[in-house]
């Protein structure tokens, strides 16, 4: 079985990289992300068969046919499901509306090969920590505050990935199990 998960990469900023650093030295019990995994998750989809993640390459393919490269703002800071009691630190994405189109495309057309649809509607976000405890999160919670209007930077995005995620003690290891192009905004419509 392959855990996997449809993604959308999230090149390194400077800014955002020193969140990632704040958060590590805040003393607060969290599950910081490795500056080379940041992403933003459109669909968790779990434990999967090597013959299923052929599968949903070829669904990813499809939905990746009907939309066009765009551009991303990574901006704002946050908490899920909310400041007081946070399980999740997060930055945000501004981007018209576009990835949660493409998140929103992928789920339905996962759902039609049996897939569970998402109960929540999609929010484009980058997770920055997750909460292991509330012992000493008041720190975590300032240094994400100091963010809170930060514009982190723009980035392209070209393509949707299906990534394989690989649970250790150090951390997860992701790796792309296939890298679908997004259609290039110049290239004319049919």
């Amino acid at each position: 079985m392959i855990r996997t998960f449809v993604a959308m990469e999230i090149p390194r900023m400077v800014e955002l990289s020193n969140l990632l650093e704040g958060l590590r030295r805040s003393g607060s019990k969290l599950s910081v992300p490795k500056d080379e995994n940041i992403h933003v998750t459109l669909k968790f989809i779990g434990d999967v068969r090597d013959d299923e993640a052929s599968r949903i390459l070829g669904a990813i393919a499809e939905v990746a046919t009907d939309c066009i490269a765009f551009d991303a703002k990574v901006i704002g800071t946050g908490a899920f499901p909310a400041e007081r009691n946070p399980r999740v630190l997060w930055v945000g994405i501004a981007d018209g509306g576009s990835m949660s189109r493409v998140a929103d495309a992928v789920d339905e057309r996962l759902s039609r090969m049996g897939f569970e649809r998402e109960r929540k509607a999609f929010t484009p976000h980058v997770t920055v920590a997750r909460v292991k405890s509330p012992s000493g999160l008041e720190r975590a919670m300032s240094v994400l505050r100091e963010y809170d209007k930060t514009d982190f930077g723009s980035f392209a995005v070209a393509d949707i990935r299906l990534k394989k995620s690989t649970l250790t003690p150090g951390g997860s290891i992701y790796e792309d199990l296939g890298v679908i192009p997004l259609k290039n905004p110049d290239t004319p419509r049919k």
